[in-house]
């Protein structure tokens, strides 16, 4: 499958495209002029941050803030899994100073490649002691969970899908139901794993038993894989596809731009829930970490991150900041239950399920 890309680099004077991508976490805006990314370091505050969560306004907002704290950043702009290939293909001559966004999976992955270095933020402690599980070379700060949603104009609770799997088998939502175009975003690939994970087996292929991949096979066949040209948002909103999923902290902003209420699905596994990440790179020994350390500290403290939930949504995982939620993302994150998930299982065997689904099972 062709995958686009978009890799925008955004200094405080310039904008840099660098691709174009059609990953479901970002905005397509412009045609590229090139592929690769080069800095000239004239400040030790000087950074390049590699991430997946800059859309919706999030790089313009984190640019303003930064540059109050004094810092010069530069960004690169992709779905999850383009920001993880990308890292991967420069390991042997790093870019980034800072990566943040990605899930558990992808940053253990990572890490299994040497690519980050170890850290200790001054904000640590106030992260619960179950969710500091990358032995300081990453550290999470954002807690999102992806579940399915319909829309309770076009759709009632009693007709609503119960799980991932009904809707294949509920004819009424035939063509109706949002699917990924695409898994080269983490939230598109979180709906496939919604599934997957309900089918875990030793002896399967990938870990997987033959149910697991025939339900995602009919599951892709039967939805709405949303055209560039169309917004999926909108298509909820208007009842042509009144069942789709989304990341939690997206939704409060897509409910107001969009005019509509999402009614969350909590099947009886419970949801998708990941922690987005922030780990600082590995560019050898002797390499001035200074700035990259002062960023982490600053982008995850309780201050920064509070201001950053109030603006964007999500579930703050720094404790001193949890009271910083809204109260529509904490009536969300009541309404579903998180699924046990694990992490390892799933870095070891995820780049082989998107290359599976991608090239046998997608429509």
């Amino acid at each position: 499958m062709k995958k686009k890309w978009l890799l925008t680099l955004t200094s405080a004077a310039s904008v840099l495209l660098l691709g174009a991508c059609a990953s479901g976490d970002t905005d397509p805006t412009n045609e590229s002029t090139g592929d690769s990314v080069t800095t000239e370091s004239a400040s030790t505050n000087e950074v390049l941050v590699y991430s997946n969560s800059l859309a919706g306004g999030r790089q313009e907002w984190i640019d303003e803030k930064a540059k109050e704290a004094g810092f010069d950043v530069q960004y690169v702009e992709a779905g999850g899994g383009e920001i993880m290939n990308r890292l991967l293909a420069e390991a042997n001559s790093p870019q980034a100073d800072v990566t943040f966004g990605m899930d558990e999976a992808m940053f253990f992955e990572l890490l299994d490649e040497d690519l980050f270095v170890q850290y200790e933020p001054s904000w640590a402690g106030e992260i619960p002691d179950e969710a500091n599980i990358g032995e300081q070379y990453f550290h999470p700060i954002i807690e999102q969970r992806i579940f399915m949603m319909y829309n309770p104009e076009f759709v009632s609770e009693e007709e609503a899908p119960k799980n991932w799997q009904d809707l294949s088998e509920m004819p009424e939502f035939a063509g109706k139901y949002r699917v990924p175009a695409a898994l080269g975003s983490g939230t598109d690939q979180k709906a496939i794993l919604s599934i997957l994970l309900q089918y875990i087996d030793e002896d399967g292929e990938l870990g997987i038993s033959q149910e697991g991949w025939d339900e995602v096979e009919k599951y892709l066949a039967n939805g709405y894989q949303t055209p560039e040209n169309e917004e999926q948002l909108q298509n909820f909103a208007e009842g042509k596809i009144p069942v789709s999923y989304h990341f939690l902290g997206g939704i409060p902003g897509a409910e107001e731009e969009f005019g509509f209420t999402a009614a969350p699905i909590n099947p009886e596994q419970g949801v998708i829930t990941m922690r987005e990440q922030i780990a600082i790179i590995n560019k050898g020994e002797g390499e001035d970490y200074s700035a990259a350390e002062e960023f982490v500290d600053w982008f995850g403290s309780a201050e920064m991150q509070s201001a950053f939930v109030q603006e964007f949504g999500g579930l703050p995982v720094n404790e001193e900041a949890v009271d910083s939620a809204t109260d529509r993302l904490l009536e969300l994150a009541e309404a579903t239950e998180p699924m046990d998930v694990d992490w390892n299982f799933v870095r070891e065997n995820l780049s082989s399920w998107i290359e599976k689904v991608e090239l046998e099972l997608m429509p």
